[in-house]
């Protein structure tokens, strides 16, 4: 070859060379990216804010809020969404606050018998159930990978176990295990909380725990393609003069990991209150701030009803403001609407029309926003060992 010639490589070449810089199958050739899996929230205007149409799959995602704001019960309401999409769909929740009810959970339509439950709140437990573990032979010195969930996630194995709360037998197919659920994050203990003196305060030693650790879950996360909800309190700093004193747990290493973060909380005013017959709170109106998203914008809010005996309600509600927002129900007054050509008188008559077309309506906005026309509309308005990775965990 002439001096300065440049030499052309083979297609072939050119991704071996790239696999040999960067590692066997690190380079992910341009007919291997795939669209996101993504799993339904339930709520048409929080699908929307999360800009992909719902959950993430292969992503980290906190969701953060006052207590009884609903954190737990849109993480049911995920799982059960997952269950239903297939009859062998299932999905791993980890008890760290040992509150898990297989009742409540059956309310919102979870299938429990396809819920791996682990109650433990141990730290380097979960983490090491999660993306494996590494075990000395005693005889011959040697270092072997025990795979984690993640990895049995990956290979399609099985897990066969008896379930804490049903006390029936359970195996369940990992490779259909779409979503995982851990509540919370802020009560993970960590071994030097563990190993420490009663009274002892330790500073930020879940931070540094998670500093660690969240590099080795985040690529687990993505090779398994599950969405990971850790849930999360909202907690406020003493002595913070300026600015917003609130903050979530677990320091800033989960906040570049998660790719969402979504903070939610109840909305005030009897207008956004659900009350039973005796005028009880059964419900009520959250506001839903996407503040982080590596999917979509970010700063986007969703506003919906729960009630804890049913799940997400008054969707007849949201779907009408929903569509006035996107621009695609027309509203001529502050009383009468008109969608799909049908003129209503009063915002009662819309809602009940909205309800009585819910799954023609919701479908309509879903494939309008995601199809980009919102963007217009905004101008209008290893191992082969195959054991339980969690089972030193003892209940």
């Amino acid at each position: 070859m002439a001096k300065g010639e440049e030499k052309i490589m083979s297609e072939g070449e050119a991704w071996k060379l790239l696999d040999d810089l960067f590692g066997e199958n690190a380079v992910v050739r341009p007919d291997e990216v795939v669209k996101t899996d993504i799993i339904k929230s339930r709520s048409p205007s929080l699908d929307r804010a999360l800009g992909v149409g719902g959950w993430a799959r292969g992503r980290m995602i906190q969701l953060a809020g006052a207590p009884s704001s609903g954190k737990t019960l849109l993480a049911l309401l995920a799982i059960a969404e997952w269950q239903s999409q297939h009859p062998d769909n299932c999905a791993a929740f980890l008890d760290a606050e040992y509150t898990y009810s297989a009742e409540w959970a059956a309310k919102f339509g979870v299938d429990n018998d396809r819920v791996y439950l682990v109650k433990s709140n141990e730290a380097a437990k979960i983490f090491g159930g999660l993306v494996g573990k590494v075990k000395k032979n005693a005889a011959n010195g040697k270092l072997t990978k025990v795979p984690g969930l993640f990895d049995m996630i990956a290979s399609g194995q099985t897990i066969s176990y008896v379930h804490p709360d049903t006390k029936r037998k359970v195996t369940l197919d990992c490779g259909r295990m779409g979503i995982i659920v851990l509540d919370s994050i802020a009560n993970l203990q960590v071994p030097q909380e563990i190993e420490a003196d009663v009274g002892k305060a330790l500073v930020a030693a879940v931070a540094r725990f998670l500093t660690v650790e969240l590099k080795k879950l985040t690529p687990g996360i993505a090779k398994a393609n599950v969405a990971m909800i850790g849930i999360n309190q909202v907690r406020v700093n003493p002595g913070q003069m300026f600015g917003n004193p609130e903050d979530t747990p677990g320091g800033k290493a989960l906040k570049h990991a998660c790719s969402v973060m979504v903070e939610v909380g109840p909305m005030s005013g009897a207008d956004n209150l659900i009350l039973d017959s005796r005028e009880e709170k059964q419900g009520h109106k959250i506001r839903a701030k996407i503040t982080k998203n590596k999917l979509g914008a970010p700063f986007k809010v969703a506003e919906f009803f729960v009630d804890f005996r049913s799940g997400v309600s008054r969707l007849g509600e949201e779907i009408l403001d929903l569509g006035v927002k996107l621009g695609m129900f027309e509203r001529p007054n502050n009383r009468s609407y008109v969608i799909g050509g049908e003129k209503l008188a009063s915002r009662d008559a819309a809602i009940k029309y909205c309800e009585e077309n819910l799954q023609t309506l919701e479908s309509s906005i879903r494939e309008f926003y995601m199809s980009g026309s919102e963007a217009t509309s905004s101008e209008i308005q290893e191992t082969s060992e195959t054991e339980d990775p969690f089972s030193d965990i003892e209940e």
